[in-house]
């Protein structure tokens, strides 16, 4: 992950360039879901915000249709019918692709999730997706993908630290496996204790860490990560 990147993901504060679409550069969410109401509801929400979108019912549409190069971000679900949106990531990623992928996946497939973020995705939202969840994932993507600093890198990273340095020895543990894309019942497996409380260790976890959700509580550990690897 690039320096760029990671102050991107870090970032949770709206830009103002891009509140303003009169000032913001070119930037269209390819959209790839499956279900036409979810779809034309995410369609919708995104322009209210003004942001151009291009939507697709499957990863094979979405696949050929796309061949100019196109300033944005791809959302897509993890699972399509036919070519997965995982399978489609690995395609992509073959040939180079160069926007960033978000992708969308239901509690049971966050790990999926997990792993593709680790492995390379930019981000992944966890349904229901609610507006703004939604509006700022875009925000991050456009963020990284013009190279454009908030501001609020060095902020975040203090607040991380902080909920880092409150984790006991059993959490920071549980937390390793929830960024290696483990599910609760696997960590639990693992570790010999039950799944429940597995969960109430997360539970904990995110209290500490003052994670809004999954996919925030693994950008913050992705950072704090990179930044420790330095």
């Amino acid at each position: 992950m690039t320096a760029s990147r990671k102050t991107a993901q870090k970032a949770g504060s709206t830009l103002s360039e891009f509140e303003q679409p009169k000032k913001r550069k070119p930037f269209t969410v390819l959209l790839v879901v499956d279900d036409q109401a979810e779809r034309a509801a995410l369609v919708d929400t995104l322009q209210q915000q003004k942001i151009e979108v291009r939507d697709y019912m499957t990863a094979m549409e979405f696949y050929r249709d796309f061949r100019e190069k196109t300033p944005g971000v791809l959302i897509m679900e993890a699972r399509l019918r036919g070519m997965s949106g995982l399978e489609l990531y690995e395609k992509l990623s073959a040939e180079d692709f160069e926007l960033p992928v978000i992708f969308i996946a239901g509690h049971a497939d966050a790990p999926m999730a997990v792993r593709a973020v680790t492995n390379g995705a930019f981000d992944f939202l966890v349904k229901p997706i609610k507006e703004q969840p939604l509006i700022s994932a875009v925000i991050r993507a456009y963020s990284y993908y013009y190279d454009v600093d908030s501001g609020a890198a060095g902020d975040e990273f203090e607040e991380i630290a902080d909920g880092m340095s409150r984790l006991s020895d059993r959490e920071k543990q549980i937390l390793d496996h929830i960024v290696a894309g483990q599910s609760s019942r696997d960590i639990g497996q693992q570790l010999g204790i039950s799944t429940k409380t597995v969960e109430a260790h997360r539970a904990r976890i995110n209290d500490k860490m003052r994670a809004d959700d999954l996919p925030h509580l693994i950008r913050m550990c992705l950072a704090w990560n990179e930044e420790q690897a330095t």
